[in-house]
């Protein structure tokens, strides 16, 4: 695991819990987070309890074998279309329970978190790519 990573997340997250006590929302009710958004492309963070994910039919069972009471799931959209979901974090309480990025930390799925920096990394590499492509044929 990239730990250096893992800790820039935890933060972020735990920054993004914080602003949602503040806003006076049930955490543990569920809520999003839009962290990044562009012309087609964005990507987020679910914050959800395990009832509400144990609620979704389609859910492979090898993830619901890691969920935990708080979850939080980085998904990715691309032109409009979610092509990743990636259970990044389960802890065994709640949302409003947690006090540190330790507990963030403690809770990281390292494959799931690796695969989601990928996914954002692939898709910023092409757009970069083709932005590139683009200005080098405008000329």
């Amino acid at each position: 695991m990239d730990k250096g990573y893992a800790e820039t997340i935890a933060s972020d997250i735990m920054q993004m819990l914080e602003s949602a006590k503040g806003s006076d929302l049930d955490l543990n009710s569920g809520f999003q987070n839009d962290a990044f958004t562009a012309e087609n492309f964005s990507f987020g963070y679910l914050f959800y309890p395990r009832d509400m994910l144990l609620a979704i039919p389609q859910l492979p069972q090898a993830v619901r074998k890691k969920i935990k009471k708080s979850n939080i799931l980085g998904t990715v959209d691309l032109e409009g279309k979610k092509i990743g979901i990636h259970l990044i974090c389960a802890i065994n309480k709640g949302f409003d329970e947690v006090d540190s990025a330790k507990d963030i930390i403690a809770g990281i799925n390292n494959k799931e978190l690796m695969d989601f920096k990928e996914q954002i990394a692939g898709i910023l590499h092409k757009d970069l790519v083709g932005n590139i492509e683009e200005k080098g044929t405008e000329q």
